[in-house]
């Protein structure tokens, strides 16, 4: 596949956008700049249409082409350079600000060499094009967006958003799953799945790494459940009496919320081990306030585990290197005491400050119905 459009110096839009939605598929696109464009989600300034390209000297042939911002001269290069390609286009003829890109008579002179367009419903009905097409109804005042090809009507959700980017993004799904060999109809039906998702949780611009950050969500869950096995073999030592919980992290973390843990804690009954729920990230966890404590200062350090407290195990720690620590619990302010979910964040945040390094082991011996516990916080789940 081929992708040629516009570049877009904000990222919200063009060939930065096209790249993106084609790497959530595992589709690695050839991508050659059509355009340079002055612009940010607000302002369109200007455009600077290319008109040599070194680039089709490098590249023999391409089943597909996805073109964004281009005019109809470009379009006929292409169509002349891979004759046998697919193509489909996006045209803009006017951005969302009033900036006029092409003239309606250009989008209709490139429809004559491409295999399909995708237009919104206004820019559609100024021109008179001679190829398959899909229309985008966004632009329209009702209650569901409306998508029409070939008088077969698609309906999607909508929101109150103005965001930057939104045609490009539909036509690039659209691209990706005809790349993935769907039918044109169950190229809109799936494409409208992806975009409700993107749109409703962007803000400016169509921030597709909200789609790649639930993948993550995914990623971390299978990994936590991987390690089963060596909880089920290690758990008679080290679950105490209050349960055990390991966690792990999505980057950039904010809140427990972000970090992945077995809701429930995990509970040891004889030498039976018992987990109360699979992986997720609902639920509060000691463990998992500790890891966001932690990522204030060392944001690599994402993963957390609590072991019951033996001397013996303090003493290995320190004969085999790893830094340990000494938290006195019994000098927490009375507040920090009495408030639930307070005392972790605030004890490491007293470490880290004096420490100024990662630590691989924290420690207190309990008091007045507390549990004595060792924590010990490393950059991945595996490394605990």
């Amino acid at each position: 596949m081929l992708v040629f459009s516009g570049f877009d110096p904000s990222g919200g839009a063009g060939i930065l956008q096209d790249i993106s939605i084609m790497k959530m598929f595992k589709i690695s696109p050839k991508a050659i700049i059509s355009a340079y464009t002055v612009q940010n989600e607000k302002e369109f300034k200007s455009v600077e249409f290319r008109e040599n390209f070194e680039e089709f000297d490098l590249f023999d042939k391409f089943s597909l082409i996805k073109v964004g911002m281009a005019n109809s001269k470009q379009i006929k290069i292409l169509r002349k350079r891979y004759n046998e390609a697919k193509i489909i286009w996006n045209p803009i003829i006017k951005t969302s600000t009033g900036y006029t890109i092409i003239s309606p008579n250009d989008v209709n002179e490139g429809s004559k060499y491409v295999d399909l367009m995708i237009m919104n419903s206004e820019e559609y009905e100024i021109t008179d094009i001679k190829c398959d097409v899909i229309i985008t109804g966004g632009h329209k005042n009702t209650e569901k967006i409306e998508i029409l090809y070939k008088n077969k009507k698609f309906y999607s959700q909508r929101y109150e958003k103005q965001l930057h980017g939104t045609g490009c993004i539909f036509s690039s799904l659209i691209t990706a799953h005809i790349y993935m060999g769907y039918t044109i109809e169950e190229s809109i039906n799936a494409s409208l799945y992806y975009m409700d998702k993107m749109v409703k949780n962007s803000e400016f611009s169509v921030e597709t790494e909200n789609m790649v950050y639930e993948y993550h969500k995914n990623y971390i869950l299978e990994e936590l459940w991987k390690i089963k096995s060596e909880i089920n073999k290690l758990g008679k030592y080290t679950i105490p009496e209050v349960g055990q919980n390991i966690v792990f992290a999505l980057p950039e973390a904010e809140n427990e919320y972000d970090v992945g843990k077995f809701p429930g804690r995990i509970h040891k009954l004889g030498d039976e081990i018992n987990f109360i729920h699979e992986p997720a990230f609902f639920g509060k966890s000691h463990m998992a306030r500790a890891v966001i404590a932690t990522m204030k200062y060392f944001p690599w350090i994402r993963s957390a585990m609590n072991i019951k407290y033996e001397k013996k195990y303090i003493e290995k720690a320190k004969e085999k290197g790893y830094k340990t620590f000494y938290l006195d619990r019994t000098q927490e302010p009375i507040e920090i005491q009495t408030k639930e979910g307070h005392s972790i964040p605030y004890g490491l945040s007293n470490i880290y400050d004096i420490a100024k390094e990662p630590i691989d082991f924290v420690w207190d011996d309990g008091f007045y119905g507390k549990e004595a516990m060792i924590g010990f916080l490393e950059e991945t789940h595996r490394r605990l």
